[in-house]
C-alpha cells in the first residue's frame, strides 16, 4: 500500500525512485531492495493497481491506475498518520504482510483445489491463534 500511496502523492515513478522514497518516508525503517520491490510492482500491475510504461532511457515507469487510486484512497489517512507518527514496527509488519500477500497470490495460481482448500484452513487457524477475526469472514 505504501507504493500505491507514493504513486498517488508523487505521481509516476520508476522502481529505484520508489525504493529511495520508501526509505526516506520511513526514516530508514524500510529499505527495500530490488529483490522485493520489483516483484511487488509486478504483482500490483497484474492486479490492475498500477500501469507500466518504458521511458526514453529504458526504465519502467509505474503509474497509479483508477483501480489503484480507489484502493489507496480508502487507506490514505491511515498511511499518512502512520508515516507522521513514524511507528517503524507497524510499517515493518505491514510491509511483511504485503510481501506475504504477494507470495501467497503467486503460489495460489499454481495450487490445485485441494491445496487451496487446505491453505485457506491453515490461514483461518493462524488468524484464530492470533485472536483476530471478529467480523472478518468468520
Amino acid at each position: 500500500m505504501l507504493v500505491l500511496y507514493l504513486l498517488l502523492r508523487d505521481g509516476d515513478l520508476h522502481g529505484y525512485e520508489i525504493m529511495k522514497k520508501i526509505k526516506k518516508e520511513t526514516k530508514g525503517a524500510i529499505s527495500p531492495s530490488p529483490g522485493n520491490i520489483y516483484p511487488a510492482l509486478r504483482e500490483l500491475a497484474s492486479r490492475g493497481f498500477v500501469s507500466v510504461r518504458v521511458d526514453d532511457m529504458g526504465r519502467k515507469i509505474y503509474s497509479l491506475t483508477e483501480r489503484g487510486r480507489e484502493i489507496i484512497m480508502e487507506k490514505k489517512g491511515f498511511i499518512e498518520e502512520m508515516l507522521r507518527n513514524n511507528p517503524s514496527e507497524v510499517i515493518e509488519v505491514l510491509e511483511e504482510i504485503h510481501a506475504l500477500i504477494v507470495s501467497v497470490m503467486s503460489a495460489w495460481r499454481n495450487m490445485d483445489e485441494a491445496s487451496k482448500k487446505a491453505f485457506v484452513e491453515d490461514l483461518k487457524r493462524l488468524r484464530r491463534s492470533l485472536g483476530v477475526g471478529i467480523g472478518v469472514g468468520g
